[in-house]
């Protein structure tokens, strides 16, 4: 079943221009800045000029491949998850989802995307004749192939829950909820025009929860969406990811304050990385990321997105040089590599 998809939306564009100063000759403005006291910088030049002092003599490697082929493979990945798992239509999902990893203005390059529903794969040709298909495995969800490969590395499981009836347990491991009267002091008006507010469709918001001391007190969703309905987790899996290894610590596997047993850190300087700063994402390895302050497109395609998007998200991250000594104060990285462990 083939759809031709039709992008509706832009993402807003910030641009950041600098201040210029003029003189009236190059002499003029030679004396001037030699005589001047030293600017303030601001924040963002702040905040660079410190990461720079601090920084390691590693260098940053730009993932190989293609950019286009990279966007292309999260574009199928998250096309593949909004139409086979939340179920949303190929159209909207294409307009609307999924900027992330897949950036809206990359996606018009597509020449033909082909939704089978039989297989439940989505594939996408470019007018190189890449093609990027993902497909849906069972409770793993959706995968983008690597480039050549028509499947996987590993045998996909369909996952049993063990949890209790959701009819009848109470929330949050369950669906029911309190029938208790609302807690005095909530002004459950000014509630209900939040709420009204949030799920004003110009912002498009498919769901909108509101728990006060554990307890939902209001909800609201989309059209065509519920509180079963599946989306797209993104920086969740931090959570996730962080309660396995919670557990891992609980039961003595591991423990918070241990070296990091990531074989490919045990011969440099990367060994002394602790789980503690993986968790808190200040283990101080080189990854760039469109959101750096000191990012600009010309420096190549970004390796935060490649974890995403590439062949082997775990090899990527552990083979990156240490840009940092891990720090307390730190925040950098992905659930990637705690990932890993766990």
């Amino acid at each position: 079943m083939r759809h031709s998809l039709i992008r509706r939306g832009t993402l807003p564009t910030l641009v950041l221009l600098p201040f210029l100063g003029c003189a009236g000759n190059g002499e003029e403005a030679s004396t001037a800045e030699m005589s001047a006291p030293d600017q303030e910088l601001s924040p963002r030049e702040a905040l660079i000029a410190r990461g720079e002092e601090l920084e390691l003599l590693t260098e940053w490697v730009q993932p190989p491949g293609e950019p286009i082929d990279h966007h292309t493979s999260g574009f199928a990945k998250t096309l593949c998850s909004a139409v086979f798992i939340t179920g949303l239509d190929p159209a909207d999902a294409a307009a609307n989802v999924g900027g992330f990893t897949s950036p809206f203005d990359q996606r018009g390059v597509v020449t033909d995307t082909v939704v089978d529903y039989d297989t439940k794969t989505v594939s996408l040709t470019l007018p190189s004749g890449v093609v990027r298909t993902a497909r849906y495995y069972d409770s793993q969800g959706c995968i983008t192939h690597n480039l050549g490969e028509d499947g996987i590395h590993f045998e996909s499981k369909l996952v049993e829950p063990r949890t209790p009836d959701p009819a009848t347990t109470p929330w949050p491991m369950g669906d029911v909820l309190s029938d208790e009267p609302y807690p005095s002091e909530i002004d459950m008006e000014l509630i209900r025009q939040a709420v009204e507010i949030a799920m004003d469709q110009e912002g498009m918001t498919l769901g909108f929860v509101v728990t006060h001391n554990g307890r939902i007190i209001a909800e609201d969703y989309g059209p065509d969406v519920d509180m079963h309905t599946p989306f797209e987790s993104w920086s969740m899996g931090k959570s996730l990811t962080g309660t396995l290894m919670g557990v891992l610590i609980q039961q003595g596997v591991y423990r918070l304050e241990q070296r990091a047993p990531i074989p490919e850190w045990q011969g440099d300087d990367r060994k002394s990385i602790r789980i503690m700063d993986i968790m808190r994402m200040s283990s101080g390895i080189r990854i760039v990321a469109p959101q750096d302050p000191d990012y600009t497109p010309d420096m190549g395609y970004p390796d935060h997105l490649y974890l995403y998007t590439g062949p082997n998200a775990f090899e990527w991250a552990a083979t990156r040089p240490q840009q940092w000594m891990p720090t307390p104060w730190g925040a950098t990285g992905t659930p990637t590599r705690h990932s890993r462990i766990t």
